[in-house]
């Protein structure tokens, strides 16, 4: 390997969790890494790309923060790029935080490769990182920042219903709202938060027919509202014991002695990866089959605003929900019919699958990781999700060795933790990761 071909830091994926380790490198330690993603707007990312100034942050402006050490630095950034004030506590659109990472990336000034990666194998020294157009870059270090992929397929639902042009697998394609008339019926499958992000850009680009969202337990994520904050979680690992009901009563312990839901849940984010990794597997598939989704809507709150707009929307009867597990999707003279359960049927103009981004990383259209897969330097996480991988996000291969040059951020480490998704999780991997790459060359 020589010299001119070699970099000392390739980072995969240039949305939030690859610009903020390469912001932490150059900030840090001064230094420059190369970063591989075939999009032209690095920094973005899927979560932040969103042309709607309607889709907000489900975060306030004050916990949004790139450096964990500086909790105003996100403030500062508005203060000296937005007209106008902006207060703490309030919900700015995802479109302003995409220009934030963007300034960050720009800070950084990685060297940018604009290719898709589609294949990385070790060699003497580091890594062969293989791109879409034949070229090969030799890393000593590799950072896996690939962020979400498209959402998983829905089983009963044939390939190809989309070649209909009314059923659309993935929300987040611009194609999927190019064709919806305003009259349309609409049906939605799923009721988080890309559910919400789809119904305010379809009311945005002039619809106006009847959505319905349709999800296994018909919940939409609760609001955020004030609360005075607890000083230390409701309870710790040190003194519950680890399993998923000891979790829950302990929960509903602080409840019932008066504390406020949310401030009981926001309470546990320093510690609640550390009472993941107490679980034992049983107990933790325990969790995610009975406790997950409740945890979910009241961890992943929406803006007061937004939810202000679902409940007007409701009480009007243009949005209604429903709760039923999709069975099938089938062409009908109106256009779809959806199947749910035993006996439940709507008939929509158009369909979109809002179930969110998929985890299950051996079955995502990604070349790179089907190549890491084959050669053994990756392997699934707990249940298929996510890769295996330290907490600190070490990579661990198929003969159970940690890697100490091959590392991966933010979604990737739902493979072994329970919060990996969110800006004050990933901005904290991001500056340890940094660290323990400049300390490594």
């Amino acid at each position: 390997m020589t010299e001119p071909d070699q970099h000392d830091i390739v980072i995969i994926g240039g949305g939030a969790s690859g610009t903020l380790t390469a912001w932490n490198l150059a900030t840090r330690y001064g230094m420059t890494a190369t970063l591989v993603d075939p999009s032209d707007r690095p920094g973005f990312g899927l979560a932040y790309s969103t042309p709607s100034l309607k889709n907000l942050l489900n975060v306030p402006a004050k916990g949004m923060s790139a450096d964990p050490a500086d909790p105003d630095h996100f403030l500062r950034w508005l203060a000296e790029n937005v007209p106008g004030t902006i207060d703490d506590g309030e919900f700015v659109p995802r479109a302003l935080y995409g220009l934030y990472l963007r300034n960050l990336h720009s800070i950084a000034a990685p060297e940018h490769v604009r290719q898709r990666a589609v294949g990385c194998h070790r060699i003497d020294g580091g890594f062969a990182v293989t791109l879409a157009d034949g070229e090969v870059l030799y890393a000593r270090q590799v950072v896996l920042a690939s962020g979400h992929f498209d959402p998983a397929r829905l089983p009963g639902i044939p390939r190809e219903l989309d070649d209909t042009g009314r059923y659309h697998h993935n929300a987040w394609d611009e194609r999927a709202l190019a064709n919806v008339a305003p009259d349309d019926a609409v049906t939605l499958i799923g009721t988080g938060l890309t559910t919400i992000d789809v119904l305010l850009r379809l009311r945005e680009n002039g619809h106006r027919g009847q959505v319905t969202a349709l999800s296994r337990r018909g919940l939409f994520p609760e609001r955020h509202a004030a609360y005075t904050k607890l000083p230390a979680p409701v309870f710790t690992p040190g003194n519950t014991a680890s399993t998923a009901l000891a979790y829950l009563r302990a929960f509903h312990a602080a409840l019932k002695r008066g504390t406020d839901w949310r401030a009981a849940v926001d309470s546990m984010r320093p510690v609640i990866n550390t009472l993941w990794l107490a679980l034992p597997d049983v107990e933790k598939s325990r969790f995610q089959r009975h406790l997950l989704r409740r945890w979910e809507i009241l961890r992943h709150r929406m803006a007061p605003h937004i939810a202000d707009i679902l409940d007007q929307e409701r009480q009007a009867g243009t949005l209604r929900v429903l709760d039923g597990r999709v069975t099938a999707i089938s062409t009908g003279e109106d256009g779809l019919i959806v199947r749910a359960g035993d006996d439940m049927t709507i008939t929509a103009a158009h369909v979109i699958n809002c179930t969110g981004p998929s985890l299950k990383y051996q079955r995502a259209d990604a070349p790179l990781l089907h190549d890491l897969f084959n050669r053994g330097e990756i392997v699934p996480g707990f249940k298929g999700a996510g890769l295996s991988c330290t907490p600190d996000g070490a990579l661990i291969n198929a003969e159970g060795d940690v890697a100490d040059d091959l590392f991966t951020i933010g979604p990737a480490r739902l493979g072994v933790l329970l919060e990996s998704i969110a800006i004050p999780e990933i901005r904290v991997q991001a500056r340890e990761v940094a660290d323990r790459l400049a300390q490594a060359v």
